[in-house]
């Protein structure tokens, strides 16, 4: 068996897992804690432009080298002062280009799993806790722990993208489980 025998649950697990996340992000309610308005939001927006700073990833407070975090000037910088990362757009997002990426994301990721998925069993495949128990671990690793370890560098909120990962995996699960080709006649 090859990975283009899979094409349909490749297909379905990729659409659905695309529709489930788009539903966790603009319907459910479970993400919506992980974003907040900034205090004084206008004012910092005002400094921002009058520096015209420039679009990229910022961190403060800021140093350039090991020597400098070292230093006794850095670590009072970093004593009781806020601290954390800033990311400034170049342009605003675009919606339909992100859709279309985010869409070709999880065909990728279906395609890949449906990969493993080929080279571990054969058509016909009788036992489907198997099969369901390697898709759903192969989602596990996209999905839930794909965030890892930019999580613990730049401490984003990880619980709700984990939860949504074991879905979009169960999903994938239960789509080539039941969507697994019948052996020869």
């Amino acid at each position: 068996m090859t990975v283009f025998d899979l094409w349909l649950p490749i297909l379905l697990a990729g659409i659905a897992t695309h529709v489930a996340s788009t539903l966790a992000w603009m319907v459910l309610p479970h993400h919506k804690p992980e974003w907040k308005k900034l205090p004084a939001e206008d004012d910092l927006l005002d400094f921002l432009d009058t520096h015209q700073a420039p679009a990229g990833q910022y961190m403060f407070p800021f140093c350039e080298d090991s020597k400098q975090m070292s230093s006794p000037e850095f670590k009072e910088k970093l004593a009781g002062r806020c601290k954390g990362t800033l990311i400034l757009w170049a342009t605003p997002l675009n919606m339909g280009q992100a859709i279309g990426l985010t869409l070709g994301y999880f065909l990728l990721t279906a395609f890949l799993i449906g990969y493993i998925a080929s080279i571990a069993f054969a058509p016909g495949e009788t036992d489907k806790l198997d099969i369901f128990a390697l898709v759903f671990t192969a989602g596990l690793l996209c999905h839930a722990l794909g965030p890892f370890p930019a999580v613990f560098w730049f401490r984003q909120k990880s619980a709700m993208i984990v939860l949504d990962g074991v879905v979009f995996a169960l999903i994938a699960a239960a789509i080539f489980t039941l969507l697994w080709p019948a052996g020869a006649a």
